[in-house]
Parts: structure tokens; sequence; C-alpha cells
């Protein structure tokens, strides 16, 4: 039984925008596709059995072992990379379903070591720089040396790749330059060491300022969902996810009537109040109380009163022939009108990723 409330994903939507990116990067460079944290709250494994069978997708990034786990047990073959901290417990897990963690300390190499020697299997390891970030990563180049010293002296933990993550390359050419520059020295150093790891750098908003840093390959995160990381659109990418509702009561109320918890909105005149079934457990978010616009009949209707946990209440008086049932959308196009995430993160102080990700996994997941 489908609820009225829903989230739509548009398969082909993801598809154009991998196109479009790939379609602008240099010939000789591969592409990671960014499915972490459900992918982006568009479905890790639906999105990630779609894309292995994508030619231009090299390989898949992923937050945790948990989730390159379930990758492969959905039967996703593509190499899996797990961008963050991947706990000792998990090296095991990491070996026996042929992910590649990101290792940064020596424990980490040596921790990889002794699970591939128990399971008589290689495991492939990329090296984190910290170029600048400083979240994780090698801090240094007299680090990365020692680092470099223990993977001379290991048999079953092969160096197949190295990366770095940029803080401000959506905002700030100079500080990106300057983890370049920090990114190249260690390279550098790798390479005279004897080794040839894949190089890879560009997130997003470094893919769409040019190809200066696209190295090897590419991770193509928020703009593989449609969206711009500095939440300014040029109409090159299309957003994959609509967040559909329906209306669920109407009522027709006098000047002067309270709406909702606190009753901080009251009606300053004769007002249709329509109410749908979607809230703050379903991820949007009660901050937009009083500010969010939702489109009925193609016409945009401001959301009034404070956002409850299952259900809102919109100013519907501007409608022309409004009826139960019909459609309401929170996120997407309607008619010519369309709200968007980048909308909502705006009018929330957030970021549209961080919208796209609260919809919450009680709301179903259609894919088109």
């Amino acid at each position: 039984m489908l609820r009225s409330t829903y989230a739509v994903v548009h398969l082909d939507a993801i598809e154009h925008n991998i196109s479009y990116i790939k379609n602008n990067l240099p010939k000789s460079t591969d592409l990671l596709a960014v499915i972490k944290a459900n992918a982006y709250g568009h479905g890790l494994c639906e999105v990630g059995t779609l894309l292995d069978q994508n030619p231009d997708v090299a390989m898949f990034g992923v937050a945790i072992c948990e989730e390159g786990v379930r990758l492969r047990d959905a039967g996703v073959k593509k190499p899996i990379l797990i961008l963050g901290v991947t706990d000792p417990e998990h090296f095991d897990a990491v070996v026996e379903y042929d992910l590649i963690p990101a290792v940064f300390t020596k424990e980490q190499v040596s921790l990889a070591e002794n699970s591939a020697r128990a399971h008589n299997k290689t495991v492939s390891v990329h090296i984190k720089i910290d170029s600048g970030m400083h979240r994780i990563g090698v801090p240094s180049l007299d680090s990365l040396e020692e680092l470099l010293d223990v993977f001379d002296s290991v048999q079953n933990v092969r160096l197949a790749g190295v990366f770095t993550h940029f803080a401000k390359s959506e905002s700030d050419p100079a500080f990106t330059a300057l983890q370049a520059e920090r990114f190249d020295q260690a390279v550098a150093k790798i390479h005279q060491r004897g080794y040839r790891p894949v190089v890879h750098a560009a997130n997003s908003a470094a893919i769409l300022s040019g190809s200066r840093y696209s190295y090897d390959m590419v991770r193509l995160g928020i703009s593989m969902y449609g969206y711009y990381p500095d939440g300014v659109s040029s109409g090159a990418l299309s957003p994959a996810m609509s967040f559909v509702t329906h209306i669920s009561n109407l009522q027709n109320l006098p000047a002067g009537e309270g709406i909702s918890y606190g009753q901080k909105y009251v009606t300053t005149r004769p007002t249709t109040v329509a109410t749908l079934p979607v809230g703050y457990g379903d991820g949007y978010k009660r901050c937009l109380s009083g500010k969010a616009d939702v489109l009925i009949g193609g016409v945009r209707c401001r959301q009034i009163g404070t956002i409850c946990m299952d259900q809102i209440m919109v100013d519907v008086t501007n409608v022309p022939s409004v009826h139960l049932g019909d459609e309401a959308v929170l996120i997407g196009s309607q008619g010519s009108e369309s709200i968007t995430a980048d909308e909502l993160a705006e009018k929330a102080d957030t970021i549209s990723y961080e919208i796209l990700l609260s919809i919450s996994e009680r709301v179903p997941r259609i894919y088109r």
C-alpha cells in the first residue's frame, strides 16, 4: 500500500547528469559515483545497481563499510571505495566483500594486511592525503614517507589509489590551488617510491569549475543528483528527486483563526486551508514553518502555522477549484512552477545536500 506522501526518483535524470559531466571531462579521466548516505537520499542499492551497468561510471564511493556490504549483497560488481574511516573490526568484511578502504595511518595498513593474509587475498587501498581540509588523511610528507615504508614491507596490500578532498573549491580558487600544490607534492613522493596509483581529488565543485584538477579520476557527488554545490543552477543539470503529497483535508476558515501548535499564525481574511499528510517526521523541516511554498494546481501556496511531525497546513485560497486528494509538490515541478532543494535550503539556512538527505525512510521512493 503506497502512502499519499512519497518521493519520485527520476533515474534518467541521474544518468543525464553523469553523461553531461563525463562529456565535459578529459577522455582519459574516469568517474567515481558517490552514493554514500543512501545515495544522498535517492536510494543506495537502487542507484548502485543502475549505475553498475553504466559504462561512464568506473567506481563507487561510500562513507562506511556497511554501505559497501549492502551494495555487494545487492549484486553490485564495480569497485567500491570507502571514503571515510574503516573501523578496525571491519577490515575482515572489507577483504571478504572486496572493498577498497581509505588508509592514512600505519596501523590501518597493518590491519588491512592481517585481514588479507587471513583470507589468503590481496586488498587494494587508497591513501588519503590531508591537503588542508583537516578532517582525515596523512598530515605531512614526513608521515607519508613513514606510511610508504609500511607499504614496502607488506605482501597482501596493494596501493591502488591516492586522493585528497578540496574544502572550498566552489568559492576559493586560491586555497584550492594551494591544496592541489600540497597534494601534487604527496603524489610526487609516492611516484618517487615507485608506486603508480590512481590519482583523484576533484569533487562536484572542482569538476564543474573545469578540468584543471581532473587527474586520473573525479568524484561526482551532489551534481549527479542534479544540484550545484554553490546552490546556483545554470539549468544544465536535472534534479533527480521530486517530493510529493496530496491534500488530506480542506477547511474554510474566517479571519481571526489560529493555525497549528502555538497558534502562531492567525488568518487575516477568509482562508481556505489544506492539510497535507507530511511533516518533520518525513524530513520536511520544522524550521521551514511559515517560510516555504508548496505547489498545488500549479500555484505557489504558502505553508502556514507550525509544521507538525506528520502534517502541515497550507493556504490554498488562491487555488481555483481545489479538491481533496489533489497533488501537492514539496520539491519538484508542477505546471510552470518549480521548487528545488536549493530553495528550501536557503529558507532553512542549510544546503541542498541536507534537504535531500532529510527525506526520511518512511517516505516511499518510486523509481522512474
